[in-house]
């Protein structure tokens, strides 16, 4: 710690002084042992340097202006109130609601994540935050002030998340707890006065990925004969539905809410507003001829409609989420043919047992809408063309994490390359929908 090179007797002494090239302390007059250190960055933060059971500690009083010269004086006169008492001070919340509790900078950094994302984060998502903040570790920890929480503090309680089988949201309050003490250090220059360790991430026992049910693509041929027959006691705008889904592998409630105002046919394009998505970004899909032509036949039925799916019961509305789902069920692509309890004939295999095999009698696999998205990401992964696995997760809608990339337009991302992509999908899915050829003989 540097010399105090200067006594701060008036408040207007805090207000002119400015930041060098390093951090500055300033001893304030009256010997009460307050000082100001003054951060090369810019921040002024009150502490109190004091001992407590023969060990050295400090004590944050607070933030220059929000806490002024006389206020931090107060803080003092309390705190030394405390020591005669045979109290620490630093145990105790601060009775400023303006303080250094670690609730109170959790709330301070939800409001700045939450507009600094503002493209992601709704209002219900940035509750769900702050809920699983308040479960996870406030409640504990909340009043303690953020100088004093410690990383094993925390571990313990992430570990009692996990303990109950709640791996995701272990890991989300370890990640949000790192951001939280990040932006901490980063907006309070408190890299001296927090558990430095909690900068770097909690460990989280890891849950096994599940993805969704997925066709193995070499029953495709099956599936698609399937779903042709399907028109003939189902709705054919179902099926129409599943096979433009497999041709554009986006996640089924981008599909069903399609509306006609967002496809541009000359163009070969179908643009996809940010509000629609997942991620609240805009995404575009190059159209392949094979959709074009699902899409025509698709506006036989619809194209009067603003929206390409609506609900047979409220056409204002778009298909329910489970319709495609149900329909695959139909056709036979459910989980299993014994309840796994007991052994007993599972309902659905009584139900739908004359679909429930392929010709060959194997029993057919579990596959659901969302599983065709894994389903087109294995097969691109893997083809001959050598499509860039960026290219790839850009057309999946997946997130960019890098902030620098993800700056740039969406459209611009790789579209020669979607484009080639989405065709060669397009053409490898028409031959193996018209004339059964295989996985291996294709790829």
């Amino acid at each position: 710690m540097a010399d105090d090179k200067l006594v701060i007797e008036k408040h207007k002494h805090v207000e002119h002084l400015k930041p060098s090239d390093r951090d500055e302390w300033y001893r304030v007059a009256g010997g009460t042992g307050l000082r100001l250190l003054v951060r090369k960055q810019g921040g002024k933060y009150w502490r109190l340097k004091y001992r407590f059971r023969k060990k050295q500690k400090t004590l944050a009083l607070g933030v220059f202006p929000e806490v002024t010269l006389k206020q931090a004086k107060d803080g003092v006169i309390k705190a030394k109130a405390m020591l005669a008492d045979g109290i620490d001070p630093g145990e105790t919340k601060s009775s400023n609601t303006n303080d250094n509790s670690l609730r109170f900078y959790a709330a301070k950094w939800l409001e700045y994540q939450s507009q600094a994302t503002a493209r992601i984060w709704s209002e219900d998502h940035k509750a769900r935050v702050w809920k699983r903040l308040e479960n996870g570790i406030l409640k504990k920890l909340g009043d303690k002030l953020i100088t004093d929480v410690r990383k094993e503090d925390i571990r313990r309680l992430i570990e009692n998340v996990e303990a109950k089988g709640h791996h995701e949201t272990a890991k989300r309050i370890a990640d949000d707890t790192q951001r939280l003490f990040e932006y901490v250090v980063d907006q309070y220059s408190l890299e001296d006065d927090v558990d430095i360790r909690l900068l770097r991430p909690v460990k989280v026992i890891s849950k096994p990925v599940v993805h969704r049910e997925a066709l193995d693509i070499n029953n495709l041929p099956f599936f698609m004969q399937d779903l042709a027959n399907y028109t003939q006691t189902g709705r054919e705008l179902t099926a129409l539905a599943i096979e433009l889904l497999i041709l554009t592998f986006v996640r089924s409630g981008e599909l069903r809410g399609a509306r006609w105002e967002e496809f541009d046919l000359d163009n070969k394009v179908w643009s996809i507003p940010a509000e629609r998505m997942k991620m609240k970004r805009p995404h575009e899909v190059p159209l392949s001829a094979q959709a074009l032509d699902v899409i025509k036949r698709i506006k036989r039925i619809t194209g009067h409609d603003e929206l390409l799916f609506p609900s047979e019961t409220k056409p204002d509305e778009p298909m329910s989420d489970n319709t495609m789902r149900q329909a695959m069920f139909k056709m036979g692509y459910f989980p299993k043919a014994k309840d796994t309890k007991d052994g007993r004939i599972a309902k659905t295999y009584l139900k739908y047992q004359d679909n429930a095999h392929y010709p060959d009698g194997r029993l057919k696999e579990k596959a659901v809408p969302h599983g065709f998205r894994t389903m087109a990401s294995s097969t691109l992964h893997e083809s001959d063309q050598k499509f860039r696995s960026d290219a790839i997760e850009r057309q999946l809608a997946h997130v960019e994490q890098n902030k620098v990339k993800g700056a740039y337009s969406h459209k611009a991302e790789y579209w020669d390359e979607r484009v080639e992509m989405m065709d060669w999908w397009g053409d490898y899915l028409d031959k193996a929908f018209r004339k059964g050829i295989s996985r291996s003989e294709f790829l």
